[in-house]
């Protein structure tokens, strides 16, 4: 006689199912533990970049913002996390967290110093213990700041067709390329991004600057780096054509309405999306380990590196600046006036 013994399966609630995800101390930032939250069915989007897949791919793209070369330090000033909805069939929710961080960029960028305001919602899958989808949200306007602003200097022109020509040797030669300085006016001349909503994934000098960061470790991507079309040992060919993904298939419009509210609540101005950080004294500079630039985290911080305030007058540059203004600088720059995250006398 066959015997059959049922498992019940304990009920499940929205708040215990985001309990379950809280409990894990999930933090972007940690890549050595992203194994613990993602696995081969976890993708991460933001509209205006494109989609990545499994832990590996998740890993690289992040640590673009968290460990690459054109971001210095990254503080959270201030994340408010909320239950958006609840699947009681899948036994997953989706979780949304604002975050207000603090942007110190590197000397190959514009080494400025500001604010700006994002947006991550995932899917906790309670059962499996991982992340399904994870969103991300830059305003059109802060991804204007990344991208035309900070790391429009030619040091990282530089840096991308450095990578080209020292590790990506077949891109080099499929497009013909006989010096660094062709290199950087071919690059030069293709748009920073597509559109209002600033896309980079097109045929844009911001896909070649995300991608030069990935191929400078991984030759998997050198093919993206190529101003002809060229496709990388997966058969996929990027930065030539924009998916042009629409924000509102990542975000309602409750969504984008909560995120207008923390946006006022800490004290930006209508439209506005980021701001200059200026430091006051050497004292409001980012610090390693300092606790007040995200309170809720270890005592270690976020920031693993101090940042100095140079006090002193602005010099020529290479690109752009109106000129004729005095300010003290937040480090180095490229233009002869400063552009945010200036230092402040007292």
């Amino acid at each position: 006689m066959l015997c059959f013994v049922a498992t019940a399966i304990s009920s499940l609630s929205g708040p215990e199912c985001a309990l379950g995800f809280l409990s894990t101390q999930f933090d972007m930032q940690q890549l050595d533990k992203y194994e613990t939250w993602f696995d081969g069915n976890s993708t991460m989007t933001l509209a205006q970049t494109g989609t990545y897949r499994g832990v590996e791919d998740i890993k690289e793209y992040v640590s673009f913002i968290h460990r690459g070369p054109y971001i210095s330090t990254l503080g959270i000033l201030r994340e408010d996390t909320s239950l958006v909805s609840f699947d009681a069939e899948k036994r997953s929710c989706v979780l949304m967290a604002m975050r207000h961080g603090r942007f110190q960029f590197s000397e190959m960028a514009d080494n400025t110093l500001y604010e700006g305001v994002t947006i991550t919602k995932l899917e906790w899958r309670f059962d499996v213990k991982k992340i399904g989808f994870t969103h991300l949200y830059y305003h059109p306007s802060f991804m204007n700041q990344l991208f035309s602003v900070s790391m429009y200097t030619p040091a990282i022109d530089n840096f991308v067709c450095h990578t080209i020509h020292g590790s990506c040797l077949d891109v080099w030669a499929a497009n013909e390329l006989v010096s660094i300085g062709e290199c950087e006016a071919k690059l030069a001349a293709l748009p920073i991004a597509e559109g209002d909503d600033m896309y980079i994934d097109g045929n844009t000098q911001s896909c070649r600057k995300l991608h030069a960061v990935f191929a400078s470790t991984n030759a998997n991507h050198c093919a993206h780096l190529s101003f002809k079309p060229m496709a990388d040992p997966e058969g996929r060919v990027k930065c030539q054509v924009s998916r042009q993904r629409q924000i509102s298939e990542l975000f309602s419009d409750d969504d984008l309405a909560t995120y207008a509210t923390f946006v006022a609540e800490i004290g930006f101005e209508p439209d506005q999306h980021w701001r200059p950080s200026p430091c006051q004294t050497q004292a409001d500079c980012p610090a390693a380990g300092d606790p007040e630039e995200h309170p809720t985290s270890p005592p270690v911080g976020h920031y693993t590196k101090n940042a100095t305030c140079f006090f002193g007058a602005p010099t020529g540059g290479e690109r752009g600046g109106r000129g004729g203004q005095r300010n003290l600088l937040f480090g180095t720059f490229f233009g002869p006036t400063p552009r945010v995250g200036v230092c402040v006398p007292n």
